[in-house]
């Protein structure tokens, strides 16, 4: 069986990267969720980040980080990535989201559970990386 969730790499205005921990799964990693009705993986990603976060989303380019793992026997899921910067305060979904903070890279890769969502991670910092270097070069 096959399953798809869509969510969002989100930094601050510092480069500290959002992480929540998940209620159910007790789990650290970026806000994520499932498509709901004819939702594109976009509309997706953000009304998510919304829902789980209170944030609205400023999207760095039409990049797509992807993680695909078995969270139980017989499921293979895959979940599609944007990269973005949060607009708004923080409030998380208390039914879903148990915690949350922003964290510098190294404590984030430090804190986020699985390893697949620490390969998203380094993955979007390199690409965070080149996009701040691309800005800085065009000032």
């Amino acid at each position: 069986m096959k399953e798809r969730s869509f969510g969002a790499v989100v930094i601050d205005e510092k480069g500290r990267y959002l992480l929540v921990k998940h209620r159910y799964g007790r789990h650290w990693d970026f806000p994520k969720g499932h498509m709901e009705g004819d939702e594109s993986p976009l509309e997706a990603a953000l009304r998510e980040v919304l829902e789980e976060t209170g944030l609205e989303l400023e999207l760095f380019g039409e990049h797509v980080l992807k993680s695909t793992y078995s969270p139980k026997a017989g499921i293979e899921k895959t979940v599609d990535f944007y990269i973005g910067r949060g607009i708004g305060i923080v409030e998380i979904q208390e039914a879903e989201i148990e915690d949350c903070g922003y964290f510098s890279f190294e404590e984030a890769l430090m804190k986020i559970t699985y390893e697949e969502s620490k390969a998203v991670l380094r993955e979007a910092s390199v690409l965070i990386a080149e996009r701040n270097k691309r800005r800085y070069n065009d000032k």
